[in-house]
């Protein structure tokens, strides 16, 4: 569960929670995993892709499209909204397989794809988004422990707007307490997936605990630092094991 904010590329301001619920299956070194996200937004500014929330403009697409020559003024006519609305959005799938999994260091290679079975009158695109990512972790000798994502999206396109196929990362640094406790802090950035705006780029830091049960909960809040990110974002997210 996630809440966001930010005028983003627009003078009306976005906020807005999703909600994502999942479920997932190890067996040996795969992982199969699905998820169906749900959004309560108060403009249809954004939409929901692969590789995250996206400043698509609603019905202002082209504007968006051409570098926002034409004015972002109100986000464009008839894109912004006066109450919040929740819809669902669209699934998603992944299948994952380790190459390494030996102690301290671990590399999984993860094939994922959006579901279009919603279109933009419920946050999303309609179309397609393909992906993969590479994900290392690291622990040396100690309390320190390393993380690095990397991943790839092909974006569907909308009928305005032609999104580039973005690469975005995030590199943790995180440490371990005594307890079941750690901490960490983290910058998450790319290229551009909309062609004349900066990459979004956000830097963080985060709280995890590990409980009973193979209950897992953590806390992360996050700063955008570029015009195409939210200036705020918090995040709770919990695994329970079945």
């Amino acid at each position: 569960m996630s809440f966001a904010t930010g005028s983003y590329i627009f003078t009306t301001r976005t906020t807005g929670l999703t909600i994502a619920t999942g479920i997932a299956y190890t067996a040996g070194r795969l992982t199969l995993r699905a998820g169906l996200p749900v959004f309560v937004q108060n403009t249809s500014l954004l939409a929901g892709s692969g590789a995250g929330m996206m400043p698509s403009g609603g019905g202002s697409g082209g504007n968006v499209g051409s570098g926002g020559m034409g004015g972002m003024m109100g986000g464009g006519s008839g894109t912004g909204m006066a109450h919040y609305r929740a819809a669902a959005g669209d699934p998603t799938v992944q299948v994952g397989w380790r190459l390494v999994d030996r102690a301290g260091t671990g590399v999984t290679l993860n094939a994922a794809a959006k579901i279009p079975v919603t279109d933009t009158t419920a946050y999303g695109t309609g179309e397609w988004d393909l992906g993969g990512t590479l994900s290392l972790t690291h622990r040396p000798p100690g309390q320190l422990f390393f993380g690095l994502d990397v991943a790839y999206w092909h974006l569907g396109d909308l009928a305005q707007l032609d999104f580039l196929d973005p690469i975005l990362g995030t590199a943790t640094v995180g440490r371990l307490f005594p307890t079941t406790w750690a901490g960490s802090v983290f910058v998450t950035g790319g290229t551009a997936a909309l062609r004349g705006y900066q990459p979004p780029v956000s830097v963080g830091v985060g709280v995890t605990h590990l409980g009973r049960r193979n209950l897992l909960w953590g806390v992360t809040a996050a700063i955008g630092l570029t015009e195409t990110a939210p200036q705020f974002s918090i995040g709770a997210s919990w695994r329970v094991g079945l």
